[in-house]
C-alpha cells in the first residue's frame, strides 16, 4: 500500500473519531448540561462578608460580626464558632463545578432547589452581606448526591464522588453540580455556637451542698495523684472511690444556651443543686444544676474566680540562669491562666444546656458515694449432704479390736451363757474370726455412751432386729 493511501486512511479515522465525540457531547448537552471545571465564585469578595443568613423550611440562623466578634443573633448574641464560618466562606471561594446544568423551573423540585417556604422540596438558602447590609451573593443548596441514599438518576447526573446541587438565582436556569457537599450550610442556631467551655483540670476539692431532699458531702485530694478522701467523714463512713473517680477533671460539653434573664422556674434553677469546686491552679467554681433540658441535658450556670499568685517563690540555691528560666515559665503560665479566667467569666451571663452524664456525680446524695457496711459474719448453715452428724464417741481401749463387717447369714442371738468360748468358734464361709468378734463385755457401758438408747447394755441381749444384716451376733454359734 502506498504511503499516500495510508495517510488518507489515518485522516479518515481521525475525522470519524472527532465526529463521534461531537455527537456524544451534543447528545448529552440537553438536561445534563456540559462538563466543566468552573470556579464561579473565585472573585467573590469574601473579606467583605460580615453577615450570613441561612434559612431552611424549619430553621433560620443569622451570623453577624459585632465589635469584631462573630455572634449568633438568635441566641442573644452568643459567640459563634468562627472556625465553621471561615470554613464555609473558604469553601464558597474555592467552589469547583463538576457539571453545569440547564434546568427549567419544572425540575427545581426534583433537585430540592426551591426557595424555602415555596414548596415541599425546598432547599437551604444562604445570603451573604457586607457591613452595610448590601447583598454580596445569594445561593440555594439543594439535594446532595453520592452515598447510600442517592438514586440512579442522581448517579447519572453526578459522575463520581460526593457533591451537591447549587442554584444561583442571579444566573437564571443555571444549576451547578459541585464537588463539595457543603454540610456546614446548616440553619440550626445551636450548631453555630462557639462550644469552648469550662476546662477545670486538676480538681482539688468538691463540695456538694445539702439540699432539702438529700445530704451533701465534701471530698478533697492532697495532690493530683492522690485518692479522694472525705473531709467530714462520720464514724463508720468509707468513701466509695469508684463513685467519684471522674471528678479529677471537669470539662463538660453543652448543647444550647439561654439568656441569663430566663426565669428560674423555666429551668428548674429555683431548686438547683449547688456544688463548689476548686482546682490546684487556684480556680474556684460555684456550679448550679437545674432541671432536665432537651436532648439528655440539664440547665446549668456557674460563677468562676481565681486566686492567682503574682510572684514565684524561688527555691534555695537557684542560679541566676535557673531563676530567670523558671520566672519566665511562671509568668507565661500565669498569663495563660488569666486569659482562661477572662474567657470563662464572659460565660457567666448565660444558662447552658449541659450534657447530663457529665453532671451525674454531682447529683448523688451522700449515701450514694458511701461503701456499704460489711455485715457481721453469721454462722454458716450446715450443708445438707444426706449424712447424719456423728455423735461423740469415747476413745476405745487400746486392746479393743475393730469389728470387720462381711456378708453372711443372719442368725438368732442366744443368751451369753450358751455361747462357746472364742477358741472353739469355727470360721465357716468367711465369718469373722474370734479375734474380731465383739463380746458383750467389750461394749461400752451406759455411762460412757452418748446415746444409751442406741446401744445395748451388757445385761440386755440384742434382739435379731437390732443386729445389722450380714453381721452375726457376737455370741452366736453358727450351727445353733
Amino acid at each position: 500500500m502506498k504511503r499516500q493511501q495510508v495517510y488518507l486512511l489515518l485522516g479518515a479515522a481521525l475525522v470519524l473519531a472527532i465526529a463521534g465525540i461531537i455527537f456524544q457531547v451534543v447528545r448529552s448537552a440537553g438536561w445534563k448540561g456540559e462538563a466543566a471545571d468552573l470556579e464561579p465564585f473565585a472573585k467573590l469578595p469574601v473579606n467583605n462578608v460580615e453577615k450570613l443568613v441561612i434559612k431552611s423550611s424549619k430553621d433560620k440562623v443569622t451570623l453577624q460580626k459585632v465589635s469584631d466578634i462573630w455572634t449568633v443573633a438568635e441566641r442573644n448574641g452568643y459567640p459563634a464558632d468562627f472556625s465553621k464560618i471561615r470554613e464555609l466562606i473558604t469553601a464558597l471561594w474555592e467552589f469547583k463545578v463538576v457539571r453545569q446544568l440547564d434546568v427549567g423551573p419544572s425540575q427545581f423540585g426534583r433537585l430540592n432547589i426551591v426557595a424555602p417556604g415555596q414548596g415541599d422540596h425546598s432547599g437551604v438558602e444562604l445570603d451573604l452581606s457586607d457591613a452595610g447590609g448590601k447583598s454580596i451573593k445569594s445561593l440555594i443548596f439543594g439535594k446532595a448526591f453520592g452515598g447510600e441514599n442517592s438514586s440512579g438518576d442522581e448517579e447519572e447526573e453526578a459522575p463520581s464522588g460526593n457533591g451537591r446541587f447549587v442554584y444561583d438565582p442571579s444566573d437564571k436556569d443555571k444549576v451547578y453540580l459541585s464537588k463539595e457537599n457543603f454540610y456546614t450550610v446548616d440553619a440550626a442556631p445551636k450548631n453555630w455556637l462557639d462550644k469552648d467551655f469550662i476546662k477545670a483540670e486538676g480538681v482539688k476539692e468538691v463540695e456538694r451542698i445539702s439540699s432539702p431532699d438529700s445530704e451533701g458531702w465534701k471530698i478533697s485530694k492532697k495532690d493530683e495523684k492522690a485518692a479522694w478522701a472525705f473531709v467530714d467523714a462520720k464514724p463508720g463512713e468509707t468513701l466509695k472511690s469508684e463513685a467519684v473517680a471522674s471528678l479529677g477533671n471537669f470539662s463538660p460539653n453543652f448543647e444550647d444556651v439561654k439568656p441569663a434573664n430566663t426565669p428560674d422556674s423555666e429551668t428548674g434553677l429555683n431548686k438547683a443543686v449547688t456544688v463548689n469546686l476548686e482546682t490546684f491552679d487556684g480556680f474556684k467554681y460555684a456550679l448550679e444544676i437545674g432541671g432536665e433540658a432537651p436532648e439528655q441535658s440539664r440547665f446549668f450556670r456557674f460563677k468562676v474566680s481565681a486566686d492567682l499568685p503574682t510572684k514565684r517563690t524561688a527555691e534555695p540555691n537557684e542560679s541566676p540562669d535557673d531563676k530567670k528560666k523558671k520566672d519566665d515559665e511562671f509568668n507565661k503560665q500565669q498569663e495563660t491562666l488569666k486569659t482562661r479566667l477572662a474567657a470563662e467569666q464572659k460565660l457567666q451571663n448565660w444558662i447552658f444546656e449541659v450534657e447530663s452524664y457529665s453532671l451525674e456525680t454531682f447529683l448523688k446524695p451522700r449515701k450514694d458515694i458511701l461503701k456499704e457496711a460489711s455485715p457481721t459474719p453469721s454462722p454458716r448453715p450446715a450443708v445438707n449432704t444426706g449424712i447424719l452428724p456423728k455423735a461423740p464417741v469415747p476413745l476405745p481401749l487400746a486392746a479393743t479390736p475393730t469389728p470387720t463387717i462381711s456378708p453372711g447369714p443372719v442368725f438368732p442371738a442366744p443368751s451369753p451363757e450358751s455361747s462357746p468360748t472364742p477358741e472353739t468358734t469355727p470360721n465357716p464361709e468367711g465369718l469373722p474370726t474370734p479375734e474380731a468378734t465383739l463380746s458383750p463385755e467389750s461394749l461400752p457401758t451406759p455411762e460412757t455412751t452418748p446415746s444409751p438408747e442406741s446401744l445395748p447394755t451388757p445385761e440386755t441381749t440384742p434382739s435379731p432386729e437390732s443386729v445389722p444384716t450380714g453381721l452375726p451376733s457376737p455370741s452366736a454359734t453358727p450351727g445353733t
